[in-house]
């Protein structure tokens, strides 16, 4: 490994976000991040959960970030997980080594003891798929992700479906209007957000985020409630899809929880909630929606059908046993 490569604790400094922002963004272009949207994250983070950054440098000069902590939205005693991001003329310098030893060298000797470790890749890194393959990891999900030219959508395909919705006893409303209309209208959101994240795919099953992390995540940074679309029946909130901000790219949305109560499913719901989001991005400017799914999850095949693109997509992985090669 070069000489003078140091990993030291992230102090919450500007500078030190500015730092691993800086890392993040040369190692993915294409998904650019800001200071804003990593330290609300921080700021947010549930208290009695670990969560550690750190900053790897080469004389003094940021080259790598990384971050351990346990599962926040998937917790088991000793499931822990972690991630690393090395600028991409650093790599295969060590760097990457070092610093799984040093996060190793912090969480095997807690209680409860590490029991399974959780990462991540994306597929067209093959450098580092090996690195955590190499260490005993395996892919738990695979999530592909597409995404939509705004500008170029065309609803008439689905004019359809959208006058059968128009026409039942269901409405298919934006949120702005239901928040005006109702100060419950947010904790029924999330509790039907709740009720439809029991259908999608996770590699383990999810804890339910109290809400009011969920109102900080509402009014952060990346929120913008008004823009999502509900479907209502009856004053019951029968089904949801959301648009997320990426406050680094301004133009650029992503697709957040798009889900349908098993009680109205098949009667177009979906198709219907995400035209009018994506309409409704189209009216304002917006050029490109991102979104994700488990691979063999059917909303994926709706995308597809909508004219979402595949790119490169993200790899959840585990060790079940955290060991280190």
């Amino acid at each position: 490994m070069r000489q003078g490569f140091a990993i030291r604790p992230f102090d919450g400094s500007d500078e030190d976000y500015q730092a691993i922002v800086d890392v993040w963004n040369a190692a993915f272009p294409d998904e650019i991040t800001n200071v804003e949207t990593r330290r609300h994250h921080d700021e947010h983070l549930r208290t009695q959960f670990l969560f550690e950054r750190l900053v790897g440098e080469i004389d003094r000069t940021p080259v790598l970030n990384a971050y351990y902590g346990e599962d926040q939205w998937s917790h088991f005693p000793g499931k822990y997980r972690m991630g690393i991001q090395v600028v991409p003329e650093y790599r295969r310098m060590g760097f990457g080594r070092a610093t799984y030893d040093y996060i190793w060298d912090r969480i095997k000797d807690r209680d409860p003891a590490p029991k399974a470790l959780t990462t991540y890749a994306r597929e067209d890194d093959p450098d580092s798929m090996r690195f955590v393959e190499k260490r005993g990891f395996r892919v738990a999900q695979r999530n592909q992700f597409s995404k939509l030219d705004v500008q170029s959508f065309d609803a008439s395909p689905f004019e359809e479906t959208l006058r059968r919705v128009d026409e039942s006893e269901v409405d298919v409303r934006p949120f702005g209007e239901l928040m005006a209309e109702n100060p419950d209208a947010l904790r029924k959101a999330y509790e039907a957000g709740w009720e439809f994240l029991q259908d999608v795919p996770f590699p383990d099953p999810l804890q339910k985020m109290p809400f009011e992390q969920y109102i900080s995540e509402v009014e952060g940074p990346c929120g913008m409630p008004k823009s999502w679309f509900i479907a209502v029946d009856g004053g019951r909130y029968v089904g949801m899809s959301q648009l997320w901000l990426i406050p680094a790219q301004p133009r650029r949305l992503q697709t957040g929880l798009t889900g349908v109560s098993r009680t109205h499913r098949r009667r177009g719901l979906a198709t219907a909630l995400k035209v009018r989001a994506i309409m409704g991005a189209k009216e304002s400017g917006v050029e490109t929606i991102r979104t994700d799914n488990e691979e063999k999850n059917p909303m994926y095949l709706l995308n597809v059908k909508l004219g979402f693109k595949p790119i490169p997509s993200w790899l959840s992985y585990k060790n079940e046993l955290a060991k280190r090669d």
